[in-house]
């Protein structure tokens, strides 16, 4: 993708590594631009840099070289709201269902009123605000990562980082997962960059893929698959096709 108008993340020439110059890098010359509201998957074996470059784009950590431009700006430094969510749902066992939701706001200082009704509305798009009274210890693991979504989304981000958020669910409930994502994606439009495994997940989800390989984007590829998705998308000819091809050449990079 070239740089326009519309480019939201800026990756030029990005390597990172960690210990000295003896080490190989995790990642070597990164250059990619994501446009404002794309939905792009990060697929590729493990210890390529997936999850290195989610934390530059985070501004969890600086590049050895290259720069991170969020909105122009160096990702570690940029006031553009970002939020993470991780593997583990990481939802405080001594708190509801609703305050963990809104414990982000209560850190930021967000009074009372206004973070009840930012926590109760996510929680409500995230089908369970009928489980707001109860503790983590009486949820599912998809029900506890609905929580964490809801939270995340609480902080009106304009970028939402995912590193592996469904690996650990089973294979229905995580397709259950990707169908709500994407609906909150469409009402909300923030930019997001997913971490996955899953070739399916990818393609379900994505715009675009970006398949690593040693720390290098190996092929980009759209998913030219009509929005809004479901679970009629999965039986689709073209979806089947297009995992096919993606599958294909990760197997590639994967030899």
């Amino acid at each position: 993708m070239s740089l326009t108008a519309d480019t939201f993340v800026d990756l030029q020439s990005v390597t990172k590594r960690f210990g000295d110059n003896s080490r190989p890098p995790v990642l070597s010359g990164i250059t990619t631009q994501i446009a404002r509201g794309e939905f792009i998957s990060l697929i590729g074996p493990s210890g390529c840099g997936k999850s290195t470059l989610l934390r530059l784009i985070a501004g969890l950590t600086t590049p050895t070289a290259g720069r991170v431009l969020i909105e122009n700006q160096p990702a570690a430094t940029s006031g553009t709201e970002r939020a993470f969510i991780f593997q583990d749902a990481t939802l405080l066992p001594w708190l509801t269902v609703q305050h963990n939701a809104e414990l982000l706001l209560k850190i930021r200082g967000v009074p009372a009123d206004r973070r009840r009704e930012l926590a109760t509305q996510l929680l409500s798009l995230a089908r369970i605000g009928h489980l707001a009274d109860r503790y983590p210890r009486q949820l599912s693991g998809g029900e506890k990562m609905r929580v964490s979504l809801a939270r995340a989304l609480t902080l009106e981000p304009s970028l939402l980082l995912l590193d592996e958020p469904f690996g650990a669910l089973d294979e229905l409930t995580r397709e259950h997962l990707n169908e709500e994502l994407l609906s909150l994606h469409e009402r909300q439009r923030w930019t997001a960059l997913f971490v996955t495994h899953s070739v399916t997940e990818a393609v379900f989800l994505s715009t675009r893929i970006l398949v690593l390989s040693t720390g290098r984007i190996a092929h980009d590829l759209p998913v030219d698959l009509p929005f809004p998705r479901n679970a009629a998308t999965r039986e689709h000819p073209a979806f089947h096709q297009r995992v096919a091809d993606v599958s294909r050449l990760l197997r590639q990079v994967s030899a």
